[in-house]
């Protein structure tokens, strides 16, 4: 799971292969699998913005080393607020909160990865 920042916002999920049934008709708002349904989850809540209905989403990426990388991500169909919060992992170089906010997100299937821009 990579989760970068370089001029743009940028989320490369990389998508897990599962068939359970509950798994994919789940409607969380946290996200911590980062499998398909997780992947459909989100996608959903980027085509809810497209339409200019609002959606709420806490994704939380499995961690390798150090703590955990929180990220909200806030629509209200105009505008996305994405906030990552870095403050649990003791590990990182620059603790803190990063807040983004922009009018429109992308989603991109690149084989197995989904990619997110603003």
């Amino acid at each position: 799971m990579l989760f970068g920042i370089i001029g743009v916002l940028l989320v490369i999920l990389v998508i897990t292969q599962t068939t359970d049934k509950n798994e994919l008709e789940r409607k969380d708002s946290i996200l911590h699998h980062f499998n398909k349904a997780d992947a459909e989850r989100l996608n959903e809540m980027v085509h809810r913005h497209k339409n200019e209905k609002g959606d709420y989403l806490m994704l939380i990426p499995p961690i390798i080393d150090g703590g955990y990388w929180i990220h909200d991500v806030h629509s209200n169909g105009r505008e996305i607020t994405w906030t990552i919060d870095n403050t649990r992992d003791r590990m990182s170089s620059e603790c803190g909160k990063l807040v983004y906010n922009c009018k429109s997100i992308n989603m991109n299937e690149i084989k197995e990865q989904y990619v997110y821009t603003r």
